[in-house]
């Protein structure tokens, strides 16, 4: 039976439909099975955002279905980090969820790291601000405080750990020509505060979403012969103009400005230390996919629940484009990395045994 014309374009028509059906790939930036890997529990800090954004992110990446949160049983987020590097495709359907921790351990070389955070591409960034308390005497000027007490008696700092984020105190306080020895076993901040009154710690880092009572409260309340040494990161409120910066502390008690490799190394901890917590995609990740996600992100720190918790916990939030400068401060050159290594290397030895840190 011979077909009519408008039967053969019809049959055609359908043929050619059938087949762009099934060879023409979904339109770029489509997600499907989303996945959030968390560097921690759910309680952990990107746990906490997780749940509060997920609802607001999924909706804003267009999903079907709420994207799958996966949490690990580890808080500082070195496992979920090396699975992350290894089996994350970069199509923009897995990103990690980090806390500062992550980054500290690749930056002082944990043998447990398998993972380079230096390519990964950052769309949303937590960042806070970290405050040190120490002994000192009030009355005096900040260079006398450093050249007269401290430099007559080793600083007992309030460490979580060694390699803890308070690693930015010590190298800190070491820059500004002290003898820190850090003290183990102060992961709550109030147990650190505590020990501070007691006399049993000479110095204390604190970071406002690590307390549980407000900032202002904590340095109205400082034991008598103690002050705000300086601050890092962002601190945006009133204390911003009675507490000096790391920077403005340093020219105080050196009249000039840092410099060096291992001041390039701090900065570098420093920051790592002040992100609270990131989230990034795999490197090589499309950019519309990029686009995507940070436009999600932006959304999604707009939402109310999140904007509450981020102010809770005086975060500063920053995405796309803005989160970027945040991850690449915490890379430090070559030349920083090995001596932060070199400077390690001389002194765990040295902090096991309760002595002072060595300058090199």
């Amino acid at each position: 039976m011979r077909l009519t014309r408008r039967a053969a374009l019809k049959g055609l028509a359908a043929l050619t439909g059938a087949a762009s059906s099934t060879h023409i790939p979904a339109r770029a930036g489509t997600l499907t099975d989303v996945k959030l890997l968390l560097g921690g529990t759910l309680a952990s800090t990107p746990g906490q955002f997780a749940e509060l954004a997920s609802g607001p992110l999924s909706h804003a990446l267009g999903l079907e279905t709420p994207l799958e949160l996966t949490p690990d049983i580890g808080q500082d987020g070195v496992r979920a980090a090396n699975l992350f590097d290894a089996n994350s495709a970069p199509d923009g359907n897995t990103a990690l969820a980090l806390p500062g921790a992550t980054l500290l351990a690749s930056l002082t070389g944990d043998s447990r790291v398998h993972y380079d955070f230096g390519r990964w591409i950052p769309v949303l960034v937590a960042s806070t601000t970290t405050v040190v308390i120490a002994r000192a005497e009030l009355h005096k000027t900040l260079r006398s405080r450093l050249t007269g007490f401290f430099h007559d008696h080793p600083v007992r700092l309030a460490v979580s750990h060694i390699d803890g984020p308070e690693l930015n105190a010590l190298m800190g306080l070491s820059l500004l020509g002290l003898r820190p020895i850090p003290v183990s076993g102060y992961v709550d901040s109030s147990n650190a505060l505590s020990a501070l009154h007691e006399g049993t710690v000479d110095a204390v880092q604190i970071s406002p979403y690590t307390l549980d009572r407000p900032l202002d409260d904590v340095l109205a309340n400082l034991p008598e012969g103690t002050s705000a040494i300086y601050y890092t990161g962002d601190l945006t409120d009133t204390h911003s103009t009675t507490i000096p910066n790391f920077l403005e502390a340093y020219q105080q008690a050196r009249h000039r400005a840092p410099e060096g490799p291992f001041y390039h190394a701090w900065q570098a901890v420093s920051a790592a230390a002040d992100t609270a917590m990131a989230i990034a995609l795999p490197m090589l990740t499309p950019p519309e996919i990029v686009t995507q996600w940070s436009h999600a992100c932006a959304a999604t720190s707009a939402d109310t629940g999140v904007r509450r918790w981020a102010d809770l916990h005086h975060f500063k939030l920053a995405t796309g484009e803005n989160a970027a400068p945040f991850l690449s401060r915490t890379v430090p050159d070559l030349g920083a990395t090995l001596a932060l290594r070199r400077w390690l290397a001389v002194n765990i030895p040295r902090w096991r045994e309760g002595q002072e840190t060595r300058h090199l």
